[in-house]
């Protein structure tokens, strides 16, 4: 079967459990009245993709803390890490905000992109 031009996750969607996240997309920063930069989000918009567990060899391999949460994300999003703006897009997911750290953008190749997220445990309600 050839893949060229086809979105391979979607074919992969098939086999692989769907998880319903929300997306929130980077607008840019808004100064405060403080006089301090704030980011600004876009409202989440609900979408479908995967959400993986990271395994413990990716932890050692990219020097990840062990002390944090990480998840890999698979959508048909054209979602941006720091590596392109200032602050990463955020996914809202298991009750919980996460930011990219490290994005594989597959987007413009294929219509969709990967990235490993990480919990912004700054953002959680307690």
């Amino acid at each position: 079967m050839s893949t060229n031009n086809r979105n391979l996750l979607k074919v992969a969607l098939k086999m692989l459990p769907k998880q319903n996240f929300f997306y929130l997309k980077y607008l840019g920063c808004e100064v405060n009245s403080f006089g301090v930069a704030v980011p600004r989000y876009a409202e989440p918009l609900l979408v479908t993709g995967s959400v993986q567990a990271v395994d413990a060899s990716l932890y050692q391999e990219l020097n990840l803390n062990m002390d944090k949460n990480y998840r890999l994300v698979f959508s048909s999003l054209d979602f941006r890490g720091n590596e392109s703006q200032e602050q990463p897009d955020r996914f809202f997911y298991d009750n919980k905000y996460w930011e990219i750290i490290k994005l594989s953008p597959w987007f413009e190749f294929n219509g969709w992109n990967s990235a490993l997220i990480v919990e912004v445990k700054e953002l959680q309600n307690d």
